[in-house]
């Protein structure tokens, strides 16, 4: 009697033991990974979008590579900004706001107010347009 309490004792722990490492298996979320054609999609996507707004804005050959030029600064000094550890949350996104004011006031600058209106105007479509068809 006492081996046969033991055995079903032991049986049943053993199953829950399993179930429970099972739950917790369940619980990881899974890892995000961008496949290699997924990254290539979204530049190519990135640089349509970019190309559009051009057009619609009537910027120069010129003015183009100079937006470039300073698009690309501007998402090194973001990158920069995002994974230095000497600033909280809160530091980031007042530096982020302030360079903000300074990236629209350098944009304008670069493109006129004029041009850089239509500019504005042409990346807020496109946001809009991009979070609705999500």
């Amino acid at each position: 009697m006492k081996k046969t309490l033991l055995t079903t004792f032991f049986a049943v722990c053993l199953t829950l033991t399993t179930m429970a490492q099972e739950k917790e298996a369940v619980k990881t979320p899974p890892e995000k990974t961008v496949s290699k054609e997924d990254k290539e999609a979204a530049k190519a996507k990135k640089e349509a979008d970019l190309l559009e707004v051009f057009k619609i804005a009537a910027i120069t050959p010129e003015e183009q590579a100079k937006m470039r030029e300073f698009i690309v600064e501007s998402g090194e000094y973001g990158k920069q900004l995002r994974a230095d550890p000497d600033f909280t949350d809160e530091e980031k996104i007042l530096k982020a706001k302030v360079y903000s004011k300074i990236k629209n006031a350098r944009m304008k600058e670069l493109l006129g107010d004029a041009k850089y209106k239509i500019y504005r105007d042409a990346v807020n479509a496109q946001k809009k347009r991009d979070t609705k068809s999500k």
